[in-house]
């Protein structure tokens, strides 16, 4: 059976996809960010800079930065890009973002999680 987004069409980002990627709060961090900024190619600097601004367990040390950066590289950029949503270049280190697309997914996951809420009424 093909995997169908909420509307039940066929898309190439199944919401399935989108709920996995929101799992995560640092790629929550992440969306809010690209949806925020006004740039359309963002550095792994800014979005560093970015989830140690907001997440309250690290701080501006080495040692955090680090962390965060191997997790951007490895992790949360290259499920990001398996959206569609944005391309990630990591010799080059920066993130191209669709802000488009990354808000209409968004929206679906919102619609999505309205229309579960809605059955129980």
């Amino acid at each position: 059976m093909p995997n169908r987004n909420a509307e039940g069409n066929q898309g190439s980002t199944p919401i399935d996809a989108w709920f996995d990627v929101l799992n995560d709060p640092r790629r929550r961090f992440l969306c809010r960010y690209m949806l925020r900024t006004e740039a359309d190619i963002v550095t792994h600097e800014d979005l560093i800079d970015f989830i140690i601004e907001c997440d309250s367990n690290l701080a501006d040390e080495v040692s955090d930065r680090q962390s965060v950066a191997m997790e951007l590289r490895h992790v949360h950029l290259p499920k990001l890009d398996s959206t569609e949503a944005v391309d990630y270049e990591p010799r080059k280190e920066q993130v191209s973002i669709d802000s488009s697309t990354l808000l209409a997914n968004l929206e679906n996951v919102q619609s999505t999680v309205e229309d579960i809420q809605q059955a129980d009424r």
